[in-house]
């Protein structure tokens, strides 16, 4: 086969869906079939649909859509939910074909598919369709009652859409407990060119969906099982399989909004880097989070806060008493805030508006508090999976992120949230208790900061009306200084400091 002839068998169009189009290497196969295969509310109708929809609003290929299990009108009205104009797409390159079985129908004698394919053919004459969905196809073969006749119509299909050069796209049900190829319909996936199954399963009580590509002629594509949702858009892959280009690294420091801290880190930390800010409930992260914010917003850096655990208002006001004051920027509309419910979807649900929101709101730093959230819902491996690729997201995009993660267990010294994202983290700032003498301190060290010589000291950490700050480091018997302990410590160092002073000041009172 000469160079131009294998281009030619190889031509895909795009599905308009980024993640599906990464795992596709480019998209469905042109001229040829696709399989979507999967059980009730996968999602086979929306993503045959929105491909049509894609077709016709961005490439220009109008579209045929068959519907034999759902009335055609409303899978034309689904489609005005997620915000696609149906009606006008209609009147310009969509056309739906009512082929939906009445209940009361009776079959009587032979019959084949010969004349809805003629009558197909002159719509698509008319209409200039590149592409047709066959919706629900097995509900039509069923009246057949003949697995031979079954597959005889099927081929003929086939052969019909590659004698007019047509993109073919058929969905199917399958059960979720079996092979799609030990279905009824078991040998549709050896005739498509592409063959996608879809699925969806309870993880921790969440619903989750994924979609792998089972196969794909003459094309290399992605093997793997990969998460996707249907939002307020249609559906959103999430995982993609497409090669990036390696950021290129920063060299400018951007201040975390404490002075004491940013000398603790060499000078403050690396734009387009990411920091891990660890502790238990109540140490503090949350106010880190909103000083690295404002501090991104005194630069005229527009910035994004993501919370899974308090009203954005509350945190507002909470971070108002330690005298960070984030209304103004809310106001400018450089800052925005947004609150989400960690328990109200998946973790890749969750992952997907995330990313929507740093689309929409082109931040140049974000905070996500905490991050260990995304590990209640969806399962530990699919939750850091989500969070990693949050992380290399905004590294990609040169966003400089601050994330908060709740230390659990009995060692201060290790992070023992099922995310485990600390090895991942370029920075890993960390929060913890010191009990001395009755008093609950909260203390703040450097466990790692890529390519910054950084502090080993413990650093008190304060939180007054006026701001937040760290202490001088005091250490007494190889101990450091806390609280009180450390108030006496400095108020003798601040009284042996003066002492000299009256000395000089009595003998030189005395001589007079």
């Amino acid at each position: 086969m000469s160079d131009r002839k294998r281009e030619a068998a190889l031509k895909k169009i795009a599905s308009g869906i980024e993640g599906f189009d990464d795992i596709t290497m480019g998209g469905l196969p042109e001229g040829r079939t696709t399989l979507l295969m999967g059980g009730p509310g996968c999602g086979k109708t929306v993503l045959a649909l929105q491909i049509l929809v894609n077709g016709a609003t961005n490439l220009g290929t109008p579209g045929i859509f068959v519907a034999f299990e759902e009335n055609a009108s409303r899978v034309s009205a689904n489609g005005e939910t997620f915000g696609w104009n149906m009606r006008e797409l209609e009147q310009k390159g969509l056309f739906f074909v009512d082929a939906c079985i009445r209940p009361g129908v009776v079959r009587a004698g032979a019959f084949d598919l010969t004349a809805l394919l003629a009558g197909l053919e002159a719509k698509t004459k008319a209409l200039g369709a590149k592409t047709i969905v066959f919706d629900a196809i097995d509900v039509l073969l069923s009246l057949l009652g003949d697995s031979m006749l079954e597959c005889r119509e099927l081929y003929r299909i086939h052969e019909w859409l590659a004698r007019h050069e047509l993109t073919g796209i058929f969905t199917t049900k399958v059960e979720d407990n079996e092979p799609a190829t030990a279905q009824r319909y078991g040998f549709m996936p050896f005739m498509a060119d592409c063959a996608v199954l879809l699925s969806q399963r309870l993880a921790d009580r969440v619903t989750v969906r994924t979609i792998r590509v089972l196969k794909y002629r003459g094309s290399p594509h992605a093997l793997n099982e990969v998460p996707f949702v249907i939002g307020a858009a249609g559906v959103e892959v999430g995982s993609s399989n497409g090669v990036h280009p390696e950021p290129q690294p920063f060299t400018e420091r951007i201040s975390t909004g404490i002075e004491r801290l940013d000398e603790m880190v060499g000078g403050g930390i690396y734009r387009g880097t990411n920091v891990l800010l660890t502790g238990s409930s109540g140490a503090g992260k949350s106010m880190l989070a909103g000083q690295f914010i404002e501090a991104a917003c005194r630069r005229r850096e527009r910035a994004l806060f993501i919370s899974f655990d308090e009203n954005s208002r509350d945190i507002a006001r909470d971070l108002a008493t330690v005298g960070i004051d984030l209304a103004p920027h809310l106001a400018s509309g450089s800052l925005r805030m947004e609150a989400i419910r960690s328990e109200a979807a998946s973790s890749e649900e969750h992952f997907m508006r995330v990313k929507r929101l740093i689309a929409e709101h082109g931040p140049r730093c974000v905070a996500i508090d905490p991050l260990s959230a995304l590990a209640r819902v969806g399962g530990g491996l699919a939750a850091r999976a989500v969070a990693e690729r949050l992380i290399y997201v905004c590294r990609n995009a040169g966003i400089t992120v601050l994330f908060t993660s709740l230390l659990e267990g009995l060692d201060p010294q290790l992070e023992t949230t099922t995310l485990h994202v600390s090895t991942i983290a370029d920075s890993w700032i960390q929060i913890s208790y010191a009990l001395l003498d009755g008093e609950r301190n909260r203390a703040l060290s450097i466990i790692k900061s890529r390519g910054s010589k950084h502090s080993t000291q413990l650093r008190e950490l304060l939180f007054d009306d006026t701001g937040i700050s760290l202490a001088d480091p005091y250490t007494a018997g190889g101990e450091v200084l806390m609280g009180t302990l450390r108030m006496e410590r400095e108020t003798a160092v601040r009284a042996e400091t003066r002492r000299p002073l009256l000395v000089a000041a009595e003998e030189e009172e005395q001589s007079k």
